[in-house]
Order: structure tokens, then C-alpha cells, then sequence
């Protein structure tokens, strides 16, 4: 008995030194009747947003919470002597858990990160130079590309994993944990282990907020497929699971469907491996995770749609309209949705010969709506009826008083025809697409008889002089000025693009990207920057 009280008061610690919120972080006792992994979902995420422990707008509910103080947490969980023994880690993508990963690195130990959806790899290594400083090891952390600095490692050339570290929405300090609801954690630790890269000797661990942490979660609530955990870290304190629970023996594929093998590659392809080797696998007949999406689905939209709505109709409405609105029985007015983004027409001026009322304003603002969108889908598809562009010159210091009909002039002139220009003549610059007709890709030949052509390009520019300009009075006040003439010089630069490439984004160039702005330098190999 005594022994029992001095186990419970040591537990009591930490929620003393918390404060006010010691009865949240460390009991359940504002947990329903009879709770569920949903209603223990959603008070955590209520109790980190009331006491403003998140990190991003609108990152909390229905994912795994980034939380304050996380940098502090891997700090501690370095400290470990479970991290220090372990070699070999793998860390799950959840933006909490970014700082584990640069702390895997700055000590010098192997990370692993979950693979991509469509890639029949078991998981990424990162790979780092053994002389890389602490700068470089961060920018390897943070590139986005596979490609760079990641290996996949198969399922044939599997590693035995030290530590895995995932995250997590509740955990209880005996051990037991709910994630955000999707399964794909507990799964990727049941395939792991059927691989064998997980064995008895792997630490599961998991860091959280400590608003996160519980005493004790209902056993009933837990199958044979939850992940329990071995540590646990917070902010503030790292705890050890003395007993340590059941683990997963692998994966269960009587509750997986045809639908998340397709997801997830790599569990066909060890379905296929096992198949071969003998074993017979019976997949789960009804799959229920379609209706569970598409219900969050429509949950999700059904609030924007409203309001949308909502705002259209307090939007000010002319004269006309609501004369109309009245007269037809209380009917009530639906507006499209693309009138929030009317075309906001220039207002003719009385020298014009315009002297239209309130009516002629509201029919012209009408049609803005229908006239903005069938423009939107003209441009669609006289980008998809494009040519496949091999090249692009750009040419840059174009001043502002430079119209594209000048351009257009002297490369009429000059002979040259690219198949469409992107003007950004507001940005000093513009772009030349060129590429045959036939399909077939350009020469170098081709190539260097347009930059002969655009040799010494420079465009005349004239301003002023406009015929009309004057007035009819004569007076010297209104006199147009004097008409001037201008040379502007322009830089010419060969732009090359890559071959693979070539194929694969010819409708991605022929869209925003091909308009000529930045984007569209992502997908270019090499830059010839030719001055002619």
C-alpha cells in the first residue's frame, strides 16, 4: 500500500509543476461517458488550440499537431540513451517531428524518411557527405526533390532500423497511442516489421506537446493493429514505458483493400513477393475508407459553398436589379460564382458620346461574368493546340514606352518567326518560342540561323506627335508634343531545354509556366546566355 502512494504521487509531479493545466495534461477526467479515438481526437485538438500550443493556421484538427517548443523536445530526446545507442533512424514527415530530424543529423547518425506515394521503396535514406558542415546538412534536409540526396531502399536491400519516431494526437503514459485517424502509420510499423527492418530491439518513440499526454486511455478502444509506443517526449520530461505493450506482428491483410494497395505500392509488391513464395492473402472485400472520404469530402465544401453565398447576396446590387428581384414573387437571386471576380470595365468618358443610365451599367457588368469565363477557355485551348516549343530566347531591357506591335516589326523584318511571344514588357522583359511545326526537334543549325537574325537587335521607338492630338481652338496650351524618335537596344539570351523533359512538360509549357515568367525557368537544364 505504501509502495502504491509513493507511485502515485510521483506521477502526480509533473502535473503540479504544469499549474493551472495540470488536470488536463495528465488525467482523461473530461472525457465522455464512453469516449471514442474520434471525441479523444477532437478534445486534444480543441485544448492545443484553446491554449494556443499549435503551430500554423489551420494545421491542428484532423492531422498531427505541430506544437510549440518542439526544438526543445528533440533536444531532450537526443539526450536519450536509447537515441545516443542508435545507428540507424527512421523519422515519420510530420511537421512536428522536423526538428528530430535535423537533430538525426547534427549527430552524425543515418535518417530515413517515409517514401513517396507511387514508389515501391520501403522507405528514403538520406544521404550526406561525411565533410558536410551543419549548414549543408540542413539545406539536405529541406530539398524537396528525391532525386537529391535520397536513396530508396527496396524491399530486397531492407536495413534494421534502431529508433523509429512517429508522431502522434494522444498517448497515454502506459504506453498507448491515437493517432489522427487514417491508419497509415500503424501500417507503415506493420510493414516494416513484416520486412523485418523492426525487431524487438527497435524503440518505437513519439513526441508530442504535453497537453498531448494522458495518464491512461480505455484498453477497449485499441485492436491488434495499434501502435504502441516505448518513449515518450515532451517539452518538459521523457518517459520511459516500463512495460512495455504488445507490438503488431505484421501486417494484417485481411483489413487491407484493393483500394489502399493501390495507394501504397510498395504493399503490392510485397503481396506479390509472398504470393510467389507460397503464401495465400485474402483482402478485405468491402472497402469503407471511399465512404469515409467522400463524406469528409462533402463536409468540407458544403461550409464554402455557403459562404460564398452568403457574401454574394449582401453584395450591393443596382437599381435595375432590384426592381426585378421584386417583381418576380420573392424569387430569390442566385448570382454565379465568378461575379465575385467581374471584369471591371472602363467607364466611357461624355466626349464619348456615352450617356447611359443605371440600366445600360447593370446589363454591361452582366455579361462581365459570362464574357471573363468563356475568354478563360478560349486561352485553354489555344494553349493545348500549341506547338512543343525546343527552345526560347529571352530578351530583356525593354523599356516601358516599347509596345509588342514594335517587336513584332522588326522580327518581320528580320525574318524571324517564333511560334508565339510571351510579353512582359511591364517586367523589362519578353519571350521567343520556337520549335517546327512538324513535331520534329530543332538543329543547332536552326538554332544559330535565328540568333544570326536577332543579331544587333534593336527596336525604334516613337513617341509623341499623335495625329488629333491638338485642339481645334489652336491654342499653344494644347498643342501635341514634339514628335521623338528612339533606339532601344536589347539583349538577347538563348534559353535550352532538357530533352527528357521536353516530352513529358510540353503541356505544363504550353500552360502558365510556358507564359514566359520565372516558373517557367524550373524547367530549364542549362542556360546559354548568348549577347548578340
Amino acid at each position: 500500500m505504501e509502495n502504491q502512494n509513493n507511485v502515485a504521487a510521483t506521477d502526480a509531479a509533473p502535473a503540479v509543476e504544469n499549474g493551472s493545466n495540470a488536470q488536463e495534461v495528465s488525467s482523461t477526467t473530461h472525457v465522455p461517458a464512453e469516449p471514442t479515438k474520434r471525441s479523444l481526437r477532437v478534445q486534444t485538438w480543441k485544448k492545443i488550440q484553446d491554449n494556443k500550443c499549435g503551430v500554423g493556421f489551420n494545421t491542428i484538427f484532423n492531422r498531427i499537431p505541430g506544437f510549440v517548443d518542439s526544438d526543445k523536445a528533440a533536444n531532450l530526446l537526443s539526450e536519450t540513451e536509447e537515441f545516443k545507442k542508435a545507428q540507424h533512424i527512421k523519422v515519420n514527415i510530420d511537421r512536428a517531428l522536423h526538428s528530430v530530424k535535423l537533430q538525426t543529423l547534427l549527430a552524425g547518425k543515418t535518417l530515413y524518411l517515409p517514401a513517396t506515394r507511387d514508389s515501391k521503396a520501403a522507405y528514403l535514406r538520406v544521404e550526406v557527405p561525411a565533410d558536410a558542415t551543419d549548414d549543408q546538412k540542413k539545406e539536405i534536409l529541406n530539398v524537396q526533390d528525391v532525386q537529391n540526396h535520397r536513396t530508396e531502399i527496396t524491399l530486397e536491400n531492407k536495413v534494421k532500423l534502431d529508433m523509429v519516431v512517429i508522431g502522434s494526437v494522444v498517448v497515454s503514459r502506459d504506453g498507448y497511442r491515437i493517432g489522427r485517424g487514417n491508419g497509415f502509420a500503424d501500417q507503415d510499423i506493420g510493414l516494416l516489421t513484416e520486412i523485418g527492418s523492426i525487431t524487438p530491439d527497435t524503440v518505437i518513440a513519439t513526441m508530442v506537446h504535453d497537453l498531448q499526454v494522458v495518464d491512461n486511455l480505455p484498453k477497449e478502444l485499441f485492436q491488434k493493429y495499434d501502435t504502441p509506443v516505448d518513449l515518450i517526449v515532451t517539452p518538459k520530461e521523457v518517459i520511459h514505458v516500463s512495460n512495455r505493450l504488445p507490438r503488431p506482428a505484421g501486417l494484417f491483410w485481411e483489413l487491407l483493400s484493393e483500394r489502399r494497395l493501390k495507394l501504397v505500392p510498395v504493399l503490392q509488391a510485397l503481396k506479390e513477393s509472398q504470393e510467389e513464395a507460397g503464401k495465400v492473402i485474402v483482402l478485405k472485400e468491402q472497402d469503407t475508407d471511399i465512404e469515409q472520404n467522400q463524406s469528409q469530402r462533402s463536409r468540407r465544401r458544403g461550409p464554402i459553398r455557403r459562404r460564398f453565398g452568403r457574401r454574394n447576396q449582401r453584395r450591393a446590387i443596382s437599381q435595375t436589379d432590384t426592381e426585378q428581384q421584386q417583381g418576380q414573387d420573392q424569387q430569390k437571386r442566385n448570382p454565379r460564382r465568378n461575379r465575385r471576380f467581374t471584369n471591371r470595365r472602363r467607364r466611357p468618358t461624355k466626349s464619348e458620346g456615352d450617356h447611359s443610365g443605371v440600366e445600360g451599367k447593370s446589363q454591361e457588368r452582366k455579361g462581365a461574368g459570362g464574357d471573363r469565363k468563356q475568354q478563360q477557355q478560349q486561352q485553354q485551348r489555344n494553349r493545348k493546340n500549341r506547338f512543343a516549343r525546343d527552345f526560347c530566347i529571352k530578351l530583356s531591357n525593354i523599356t516601358r514606352d516599347v509596345r509588342v506591335k514594335d517587336l513584332k516589326t522588326e522580327l518581320r523584318k528580320r525574318e524571324c518567326n517564333p511560334l508565339y511571344i510571351s510579353w512582359k514588357g511591364q517586367f523589362g522583359k519578353c519571350y521567343l518560342h520556337f520549335g517546327n511545326r512538324n513535331g520534329t526537334p530543332s538543329t543547332e543549325e536552326e538554332i544559330d540561323k535565328v540568333l544570326k537574325a536577332l543579331n544587333d537587335l534593336s527596336l525604334t521607338v516613337t513617341t509623341g506627335g499623335g495625329a488629333g492630338a491638338g485642339n481645334a481652338s489652336g491654342a499653344e496650351g494644347d498643342a501635341p508634343p514634339p514628335q521623338q524618335t528612339k533606339t532601344v537596344s536589347v539583349n538577347v539570351e538563348l534559353l535550352k531545354f532538357d530533352e527528357k523533359k521536353a516530352g513529358e512538360g510540353d503541356a505544363a509549357a504550353n500552360g502558365d509556366a510556358a507564359a514566359g515568367g520565372d516558373a517557367g525557368s524550373a524547367r530549364i537544364e542549362s542556360v546559354d546566355t548568348t549577347t548578340v
